[in-house]
């Protein structure tokens, strides 16, 4: 499945993030469960948080929202890779903080 960054969501973030361009540029295709997402980079959370959403039929604001405070606030900072970071995410959607 190929997902599109969508970059008009950047406005909903809400908290602050480096926006250098990552060192290796990956094409959609080439995305690997084990890559390494940097957390406190806008483009590399913009982009994880978008094709979380699309892999999980997810459209509403309110959603992205969330995601970004769970990342932000409570997911544990042991957690790296895509992979740790969408299992945690699909595990605690429904948990209350």
């Amino acid at each position: 499945m190929q997902v599109m960054t969508d970059y008009s969501r950047k406005k909903l973030l809400r908290y602050n993030y480096s926006w250098a361009h990552p060192a290796e540029q990956k094409s959609y295709e080439s995305y690997k469960d084990y890559d390494i997402i940097d957390r406190n980079n806008g483009f590399e959370l913009l982009d994880f948080i978008n094709r979380f959403m699309g892999i999980h039929g997810m459209e509403a604001d309110r959603s992205f929202s969330k995601l970004e405070r769970l990342i932000k606030n409570y997911m544990p900072a042991d957690l790296k890779t895509r992979i740790e970071m969408k299992m945690w995410l699909r595990k605690n959607w429904d948990v209350r903080f």
